[in-house]
């Protein structure tokens, strides 16, 4: 019973949902016939004073606002007027259909003696191409066309007009044609289209098929200096070693001054409560300054096996690696300069 009242309860949203979507439509239309309404009238206006340009964009905006015979009818008429007369025949030709679809005898005659009177003076261009390659893509002023308009002359407006073809792995090809007012042939060929990406050639003079040079491998890159390893691992144990020894020498100076005052205030390693924190210290930089020491052995056991591994006197030296000491507040370690 919960999953039928669940099926109803959609039914009833999706019946909502459309009916919102109706009434926005509806409101939609009965806001833009007005505005259609107007400028079919402006356009009428404009007609009857001759100015035949302004009186089609009329027409044409109201005709794209709200769709009717009646509007593209003028709109025909007025194109026909600033000379574009395949636009005009062809607009004609869907108001007659439309006009016997709903048996309107009147407005089919009326568009269908326009039209053939139009046919008598219409300029008809004629595209063609003997082979055409597969996926040929054919435009007309940049609008595609298809196939089936090769070979096939139709009506086109006069003016210049650019007719281009192009299909995959072929170069495009494109050309311009200047179409007369009225009644004329014009024929455009189109030439087998070239390929993209023609053969390689071998080099001038050479015949044909013959493969050009090789080009020369590049330079080997050059490899790392024999000692280079050495060299870090010199410096990398002499700074070690250099820090351990400063930290060592720090702490322990640091131990033995403090070792002084707490040796009075603390006979037999018995200190009062208060002065346990300051011994707490002391042994704290007593261990440090061990570790410095022994980070000291380290680094220098490490710098000595590096120096050993730098080139023998005689051989071609690489780059010297020179050790600063840098001891400063708040730095202390040796500066490695290559």
């Amino acid at each position: 019973m919960k999953r039928r009242l669940s099926f109803l309860g959609a039914g009833v949203l999706l019946g909502a949902v459309a009916l919102s979507g109706a009434a926005s439509a509806q409101r939609a239309e009965r806001a833009v016939k007005p505005v259609a309404e107007v400028l079919f009238r402006q356009g009428r206006d404009l007609f009857k004073l001759g100015q035949y340009p302004e009186a089609c964009g009329k027409f044409e905006e109201s005709q794209r606002l709200e769709p009717k015979p009646g509007t593209l009818l003028n709109l025909a008429v007025c194109h026909e007027k600033v000379g574009k007369l395949a636009t005009a025949w062809a607009e004609l030709s869907s108001v007659e259909e439309v006009a016997r679809r709903e048996g309107r005898k009147d407005r089919e005659g009326f568009a269908r003696a326009q039209r053939e009177a139009l046919e008598q003076r219409l300029a008809r261009l004629e595209i063609r191409m003997a082979s055409p390659p597969a996926s040929l893509h054919l435009t007309l002023d940049g609008e595609p066309l298809n196939g089936a308009a090769l070979n096939a002359p139709f009506p086109i407006d006069p003016g210049r007009h650019r007719v281009a073809a192009a299909a995959p792995g072929k170069k495009a090809w494109s050309t311009e044609v200047e179409v007369p007012p009225e009644r004329a042939a014009i024929v455009v060929t189109i030439p087998a289209l070239e390929d993209a990406q023609p053969a390689a050639r071998g080099p001038a003079g050479a015949p044909p098929g013959a493969l050009a040079p090789r080009a020369a491998r590049p330079a080997p890159e050059p490899k790392p200096r024999a000692g280079s390893a050495g060299t870090v691992l010199m410096a990398a144990g002499f700074s070690v070693g250099a820090v351990g020894l400063v930290v060592g020498v720090v702490a322990g100076a640091l131990t033995l001054s403090r070792s002084g005052a707490l040796a009075e205030a603390c006979p037999d390693d018995l200190c009062p409560p208060s002065r346990r924190g300051e011994l707490s210290t002391a042994n704290t930089l007593a261990n440090v300054s061990n570790a410095g020491f022994a980070a000291l052995a380290v680094g220098a056991g490490v710098g000595v096996a590096g120096l050993l591994m730098l080139p023998a006197q005689g051989r071609t030296p690489g780059p010297r690696a020179a050790l600063t000491p840098v001891l400063g507040p708040g730095a202390m370690g040796l500066r490695a300069t290559f």
